[in-house]
């Protein structure tokens, strides 16, 4: 595994990042800020590599359409060398080839662990065309917009925030240009909408990301990019793309989020202790989607009427003085 010694920008393999290679100190991450922040520091102890955790293996690739995702987003941003093609339609049975010979399942499934265990993403024959489709669209998008020109694919920012914290980010698309804005490439199997991704974005920790991020390259360009892009793809037709950027309210939130990150995790490490929940009680408020779907129901249909006839019985009740009992 790679072993960082000093801060900059570094070209490394998707495992190694993963691993954390910052040899001075456990390093915080977007995932692990995140975890501090909407969960507990325990949390984040038990995610970390270094910590709690255990490093990874290698990518995510089985057969689920989450593949496609992962897939796409490799080959477009690093090319044909990221993944093996393993030319089957299914893992657990013999197939014949498109020559005439015949493919064992156990042969297919050893090409498939192969695969993985150096760090590239398997994919059967209709993973890998549906992934090149997405593929086509991005290309498509990046000869239309100019973005993800000029610049490197998928680099490791890794800087040092003082008194023993180490941070780290892998950027996408890291521009030549220092003051560009920084590229992230997303898939969705939905729709590319602000209703419909954005709200999924913030799951992520994309707020905390939008921070983290441009931050960590200031610290090593020694000037601030123009904050950072989503650019996200549907890995259905019409393999839609569109850009994002979020506005100044949620990044405010995000900086706040990401320095009462920063602040706890120094804190944690100094101390070496990682609390989980707090104790006590914690109330919940309803989202406003349960108050107003309330209202509707009361003001609507039956509810209406049983209000309008409560209403009528109380007053009847006052001009008669008659309250029961």
């Amino acid at each position: 595994m790679i072993q960082v010694l000093e801060p900059g920008i570094y070209t490394m393999p998707e495992r190694d990042y993963h691993a954390d290679p910052v040899a001075a100190a456990p390093s915080l991450s977007r995932s692990i800020a995140r975890l501090m922040v909407e969960a507990s520091p325990l949390h984040a102890y038990v995610a970390h590599p270094r910590l709690g955790g255990s490093p990874p293996s290698g990518p995510s690739a089985g057969d689920d359409d989450m593949d496609i995702g992962t897939a796409a987003h490799a080959l477009f941003l690093e090319g044909e060398d990221k993944i093996v093609r393993i030319p089957v339609d299914s893992y657990s049975t013999n197939q014949t080839l498109p020559d005439g010979t015949v493919m064992k399942a156990g042969e297919s499934r050893a090409l498939r662990d192969a695969a993985k265990a150096s760090g590239k993403i398997p994919l059967k024959t209709k993973q890998y065309d549906a992934s090149m489709r997405v593929v086509e669209a991005l290309e498509a998008f990046r000869q239309a917009s100019g973005l993800f020109v000029n610049g490197k694919a998928e680099q490791t920012i890794i800087w040092d925030e003082g008194d023993g914290l180490w941070c780290r980010c892998r950027v996408d698309w890291l521009p030549d240009d220092p003051a560009a804005p920084l590229l992230d490439l997303k898939t969705t199997g939905g729709l590319a909408t602000a209703t419909s991704w954005g709200r999924s974005c913030f799951q992520f920790g994309a707020d905390i990301q939008a921070s983290m991020y441009p931050r960590g390259c200031e610290f090593i360009r020694g000037e601030p990019p123009d904050g950072m892009l989503f650019v996200v793809v549907e890995t259905s037709p019409p393999y839609a793309v569109r850009v994002f950027g979020l506005d100044p309210i949620a990044t405010e939130v995000g900086s706040a989020k990401a320095h009462y990150a920063r602040s706890l995790w120094r804190q944690c490490l100094k101390e070496s202790a990682w609390p989980g929940y707090p104790p006590g009680i914690e109330w919940i408020l309803p989202p406003p989607w349960i108050v107003k779907g309330w209202e509707e129901a009361r003001l609507g249909g039956y509810g209406r009427a049983i209000e309008t006839e409560n209403t009528e019985l109380i007053q009847r009740m006052i001009k008669q003085g008659n309250w029961g009992g």
